[in-house]
């Protein structure tokens, strides 16, 4: 299993994130972000889906949160925004990745709409990785069975 392309995407997004100098907003893009990549990569494999494409989601899907420091109800579409950028530069990518990528990006927190594969599997990596940070956090409706349908995934 080949993720080249993703070890660039991950050197890239972890030197941005070193360059914060609020540290609380410098740790959380760290954990949150590998927290998130991780669970991806569980669910991934669980469902049998393309791993390095859900990987590179993950690294960005919250970039603009930490690096633009925007309002959280703009993130997803700020974060797939700069994850297009440096996609498109880095010219490793087909058209139709950089689409797939970047759709599931903006999408990401729209977890009550179920979209791609791919959108899905960020939603409940996400999901998966916010319990698993704060697993005392109540979880409700939708979030609360995405977690339980993650997990089920995971388990078989």
């Amino acid at each position: 299993m080949e993720l080249q392309r993703y070890e660039k995407a991950k050197a890239y997004v972890y030197e941005q994130f070193a360059k914060i100098n609020n540290e609380p907003l410098r740790i959380a893009a760290l954990t949150h972000t590998a927290m998130v990549d991780s669970c991806i990569t569980l669910l991934a494999i669980s469902r049998s889906s393309a791993l390095e494409k859900a990987k590179i989601a993950a690294l960005f899907h919250d970039y603009a949160q930490y690096i633009d420091n925007c309002a959280h109800s703009e993130h997803a579409r700020l974060s797939s925004l700069h994850a297009h950028q440096y996609l498109t530069q880095a010219k490793e990518f087909k058209v139709y990745e950089v689409d797939d990528i970047c759709f599931a990006i903006a999408q990401h927190s729209k977890k009550e709409i179920f979209d791609s594969p791919l959108c899905e599997l960020l939603k409940d990596a996400d999901i998966l990785a916010r319990f698993l940070e704060d697993p005392n956090k109540p979880l409700t409706g939708i979030a609360r069975h995405r977690l339980i349908d993650a997990l089920a995934d995971i388990n078989n």
